[in-house]
């Protein structure tokens, strides 16, 4: 066998600049070229010849390291790393080729996996482009849903991706939801978030929906529609008694009164302006953009209602809204009056709100804003006002779309009609004097 580590670091040191571009030799194949910098500083450059397995025996030349920045140590160890190589059938340079590929095969995926994972949407994420994408388009802007996911989906799966939501993870939070006594609120809750997933799989941003296979029946159970409507007796007792007796602000008490002589929602109460109203020809205006199913709406104002409006008119010190919120920037959340009625039908009182809880129980049960509306459409029709004309009092779209598109009668003078009968009727309910008020047939 040839001689090897021919060379000594006393040997390399010894070298001087003149010997610029001449081979040393360490034995075994293994050579340096001697070079010199800039400033006259020595090195040598060692590669190791041999045949490469891989390419028919080619004579190839693999780098070991430049002394004296690698010392003559480390270069020979790195030629017998490449020799053992070469004995397994492995040319060294395809080899550094292939490590440098796969090295930056590994670096892009990582890059890739980094872009990946910036580009994905938490749900906070998801919820805020649904938010702007299409809550802030509805005539709340949003707000209850806001509120409702703020208060219980954001702290529970806010933080986790999109796309790792999980069945197991809204089960768990619907449930919470029941468990503190909110049935309703956790069916509520589920409808939105199926919402909210299908804007994202619409949009191209998921493939599933962790909300399939949810069913109402298991969190909130099934809902039934309410058909509650308040009595003659309750309404007699409420107009005379309980309303002018309980510890609601002017306000609220003229707006009970007032929902009931113009069956209109409370939304379209809350969110009126004074210049909805016209007293002198007794109209209410609501416009398209305060109206549920987006239509336009008159109401003629009865002297029962007219008095109502009077108070709220007398109490308003905003001048623009009926009911302001607090700072005056807009009106009040529609829910208000809901919450105020229902804080005086409770058994459970809730901090910062009315300990009068029993002001305005009712021997029929719980009823809210929405039962007033569907009291008032009752009442009209015990009065004999035909369906049709009830419907048009209600705003109410026909169904039918042969019959929507070629009858466009608004029936004003028939309305009207509607809503005087009907203001003559609470009025009479009202006045305490009048012993001798026959109660309507329940249809």
């Amino acid at each position: 066998m040839a001689a090897e580590n021919i060379l000594t670091e006393k040997t390399l040191k010894a070298i001087k600049p003149a010997a610029a571009g001449e081979t040393v030799s360490d034995g075994g194949n293994l050579n340096g070229t001697v070079r010199v910098n800039r400033l006259g500083t020595v090195t040598v450059a060692f590669t190791w010849r041999y045949r490469s397995p891989e390419s028919s025996g080619k004579l190839r030349n693999a780098g070991c390291g430049s002394w004296p920045t690698t010392s003559l140590a480390e270069i020979r160890a790195e030629r017998n790393q490449l020799r053992d190589l070469v004995a397994k059938g492995i040319d060294p340079l395809e080899q550094r080729q292939r490590d440098l590929k796969a090295t930056e095969a590994a670096r892009l995926a990582e890059e890739a996996k980094a872009a990946q994972l910036a580009a994905r949407l938490t749900f906070t994420d998801l919820f805020t482009r649904w938010d702007k994408a299409q809550l802030s388009q509805r005539k709340d802007g949003g707000t209850e849903i806001r509120r409702a996911f703020t208060r219980d989906v954001l702290p529970a799966i806010g933080a986790v991706y999109a796309d790792e939501v999980t069945r197991q993870m809204i089960a768990a939070l619907l449930h919470a939801i029941v468990e503190r006594g909110s049935p309703r609120m956790a069916n509520r809750t589920l409808s939105d978030l199926r919402q909210c997933f299908g804007y994202a799989i619409g949009g191209g941003m998921l493939e599933h929906d962790p909300t399939s296979h949810l069913k109402k029946a298991s969190f909130g159970g099934k809902e039934t529609e309410r058909d509650r409507t308040l009595t003659e007796d309750e309404l007699r007792y409420l107009l005379q008694a309980a309303l002018p007796a309980s510890n609601m602000s002017g306000k609220g008490k003229a707006a009970i009164r007032f929902l009931l002589a113009t069956a209109a929602r409370v939304g379209e109460l809350l969110r009126a302006e004074l210049s909805h109203f016209d007293t002198t020809a007794r109209q209410w205006h609501i416009p398209a953009e305060n109206s549920k199913n987006g239509e336009s709406h008159t109401i003629w104002l009865s002297d029962f209602a007219l008095e109502a409006l009077t108070e709220l008119l007398a109490i308003v010190d905003h001048p623009r809204w009926l009911y302001p919120n607090r700072d005056g920037s807009t009106h009040v959340c529609v829910k208000t009056l809901t919450k105020q009625i229902g804080d005086r039908q409770t058994d459970k009182p809730m901090r910062g709100r009315s300990k009068s809880t029993a002001d305005l129980v009712l021997p029929g049960g719980k009823w809210t804003p929405h039962d007033l509306r569907r009291t008032a459409a009752t009442t009209m029709a015990e009065l004999g006002i035909a369906p049709h004309v009830v419907e048009r009092c209600l705003n109410h779209i026909e169904p039918n779309k042969v019959a929507r598109t070629y009858n466009r009668a608004r029936l004003e003078g028939e309305q009207q009609a509607a809503f005087e009968m009907l203001g003559m009727r609470l009025a009479l309910l009202s006045d305490s004097a009048a012993s001798n008020v026959v109660t309507l047939r329940r249809a």
